[in-house]
């Protein structure tokens, strides 16, 4: 399981890697260009010359801009130039026969003009507007940006460096066949530029999903440092570390002035007509002057309030309005009714609900919460010898407790399956200790005369132990000779057999042996015979197959007499004197340092068990014990035998899990309640936001219909 743990947890941080890297790059990458639908093959390959001519122009370009943003601010009428940057389509020089349109806007920047190919937007080199035909032929490449001419009519960008001096850069020449549209300036007015609001930009900015999923996989690698060889937790956790600082910082961080998208103050008059009126159905048919206006959805039905009037339009240079007349504002939309962003609560809810799953099934919680606790509050450290004094001193979860003395060991009433226990039947990870009398070792009348019985047959039948024979030593040898056994007290085995078994129901096959041994009518005759003493003297001459078989139907009913008064005496153990203290191990370590039996208890044969017994009463009722760990439990029972469970005082890195795994499991409880309510919440707000905005809109503009129809009234 580790193997696959570790496998996984290097795939994991490998994708991680890989997708973080790929996100970064996409997401800090320029905008691409627009697509040029009006080429088709063939195409040929840009030359080396040409390439050099292209690089020395944008590099010619770049120096332009920078001198110009060094003289220049962003609150001047003047539009910046669009950086140029080759890609590997670059390559590609694709030759277009179309007219060319320009477009402007009413500025003092002589430079500020834009050329299109039908409704695609090119750069075209300012000096060679005058060489712009009713036909062109344009040859163009691709750039991150706009598409770049590269010739014109015949005019190469090879000799644009020698065309220079024939035109200053800032006069122009109006060819006569040219097609160009002319601004309208006397409709169209640049007020100035300025950036976008804070409000404006919530709505363009991410909704930070991708964010929520890097801190979840943030998370699963905390996880997998917990569970983890302790050598891999430190360079699996300072990854994550770095991934949700990052996350965090893309979240909440506030682009600068150069982050922020430009937006144009225009003024006048928008009309029911648009450039693109007849190729891009799809956009609102309003301009504004040469401008073709892309309005938000929602504004539509408030848009021809403003129709053929002169108002105050802010648009980006896409031209998505972002501001019309007195009420239409995406600034006031965002503060008075928020954006909801609600897909990265919702992400971070279920992810922080997967790794907390994962956490309560994989990692036992309950040692890390309370040590985690413990040190939070502080701890002591306590070294006692004496009940009484242990009694007196005020114990806390998390107290380092060193204890030494002379105990009892712990009879469990449930033996958990899952534990070896060394000294069976007693647990010498839980002592008791206090000032009583220590039990006395287990007794049995039944026992005694189980060993009774046992050891007669066992003299009768054995006859070369006996070291005080009843017969004459001739005629024992003499018997022994001829392979037959006697059994020279045979009323005593009927008697001792009686004491033993004295239920109907005990010794069944024994007491029908003995019975048809002494050829009697039944049980009780037999005992009635013997008690008379009618069978003193009397001796038995067995086969040694008979003699075996007898010895069998002893051994089997002493055994379960044996077994029997073994675990009855064992669960008497179980009943220590009240008060006092419990001293657990919940680790199972062994607290007392005495011999461990090779053989469990209940592995010996049932004569055996009851003299282990006795022996491992005598050693352990009243054995030295020595006991230290971190408090982990205090609790008191029905007798009053306050029980503490102690834990091993964990090392560095053990302390470091524990913390680590405490911390992670509170993290993640509030981030997946968190953002499961943020989640819930703005999921409705959401489906009202709109709702509310059109209803404050349709507020603002009939109000202001009806204001004017009252001021048209009083005239």
């Amino acid at each position: 399981m580790s193997t696959f743990i570790i496998i996984l947890a290097v795939m994991l941080a490998c994708s991680l890697i890989a997708g973080i890297g790929y996100w970064y790059a996409m997401r800090h990458r320029p905008p691409l260009a627009k697509p040029l639908p009006f080429i088709s093959p063939p195409c040929r390959k840009l030359t080396d010359e040409e390439r050099l001519a292209v690089e020395a122009y944008i590099a010619s370009l770049a120096k332009q801009q920078k001198q110009k943003q060094s003289t220049a601010r962003s609150s001047k009428k003047s539009r910046e130039t669009e950086s140029l940057t080759l890609t590997a389509q670059s390559n590609n020089v694709y030759p277009v026969t179309r007219s060319i349109t320009r477009y402007g806007l009413s500025t003092d920047d002589a430079h500020q003009w834009r050329y299109y190919l039908d409704e695609v937007e090119v750069h075209l080199p300012p000096l060679w507007e005058q060489y712009i035909a009713e036909e062109n032929y344009v040859e163009l490449i691709r750039t991150q940006t706009l598409p770049l001419v590269i010739s014109l009519n015949g005019h190469s960008l090879v000799n644009y460096a020698l065309e220079q001096p024939a035109l200053p850069p800032l006069v122009r020449s109006m060819s006569s066949n040219a097609s160009i549209r002319k601004e309208e300036s006397e409709n169209v007015e640049l007020l100035q530029v300025r950036k976008e609001s804070p409000e404006e930009y919530r709505l363009s900015r991410p909704d930070g999903t991708r964010e929520a999923i890097v801190i979840c996989f943030a998370f699963l690698l905390f996880f997998l440092s917990l569970v983890l060889p302790g050598s891999l937790m430190v360079w699996i956790a300072l990854p994550a570390c770095a991934m949700i600082a990052v996350s965090l910082w893309f979240l909440y961080r506030f682009p600068g002035e150069k982050g922020l998208r430009d937006v144009h103050c225009l003024r006048g008059a928008p009309k029911r007509w648009g450039l693109f009126g007849e190729s891009n159905q799809e956009q609102s048919n309003i301009s504004l002057g040469i401008i073709d206006l892309i309005y938000p959805a929602h504004w539509q039905p408030y848009v021809a309030h403003d129709l053929g009037q002169v108002t105050d339009v802010d648009i980006y240079l896409n031209r998505q309005v972002v501001r019309q007349g007195r009420f239409l504002s995406l600034h006031d939309e965002v503060r008075n009714f928020p954006v909801q962003r609600w897909r990265k609560n919702l992400v971070l809810a279920c992810g922080s609900l997967v790794v907390l799953v994962m956490l309560f099934t994989w990692i036992p919680l309950s040692m890390p919460i309370k040590l985690s606790l413990a040190w939070v509050k502080g701890t002591e450290s306590i070294e006692v010898n004496s009940v009484d004094k242990l009694n007196a001193l005020p114990l806390h979860i998390g107290d380092n407790l060193k204890v030494s003395g002379t105990g009892m060991c712990s009879v469990p009433g449930n033996y958990q399956s899952n534990r070896s226990y060394a000294y069976m039947p007693f647990d010498c990870s839980a002592i008791y200790w206090n000032n009583a009398a220590p039990l006395p070792q287990p007794q049995s009348d039944i026992i005694d005369k189980a060993a009774a019985l046992l050891d007669t047959t066992t003299r009768q039948l054995h006859p070369e132990t006996n070291t005080d024979p009843k017969l004459n030593p001739q005629l024992a040898s003499a018997i022994q000779k001829s392979g037959m056994i006697l059994l020279d007290d045979f009323s005593d085995l009927v008697l001792k057999t009686q004491d033993l078994c004295s239920q109907q129901q005990d010794c069944v096959r024994l007491k029908n042996a003995l019975v048809n041994l002494g050829n009697a009518k039944d049980w009780d005759s037999l005992i009635h015979r013997a008690d008379s003493g009618k069978l003193n003297g009397m001796n038995v001459l067995l086969r040694p197959v008979s003699a075996e078989a007898l010895e069998n139907l002893v051994n089997t009913a002493t055994s379960t007499f044996f077994s029997r008064e073994t675990r009855r005496a064992a669960e008497n153990l179980n009943s220590p004197p009240p008060g006092g203290f419990l001293i657990m191990s919940d680790e199972g370590r062994q607290m007392v340092n005495q011999p461990q039996p090779s053989v469990s208890l209940f592995d010996l044969d049932a004569p055996s068990q009851w003299r282990e017994l006795q022996r491992m009463s005598g050693m352990l009722l009243h054995t030295p014990f020595a006991a230290n760990g971190i408090i982990t439990s205090i609790t008191t029972d029905a007798n009053g035998t306050r029980h503490i469970a102690l834990h091993n005082e964990p090392d560095a890195m053990a302390q470091w899990r524990y913390l680590g795994t405490a911390l992670l499991m509170l993290v993640l409880i509030l981030c997946g309640v968190t953002n499961g309510l943020l989640a819930l919440r703005r999921v409705h707000r959401n489906r009202l936001r709109m709702v509310e905005i059109q209803q404050y809109y349709d507020k603002c503009f009939n109000h202001n219909l009806s204001t004017m129809q009252s001021v048209r009234s009083l005239f």
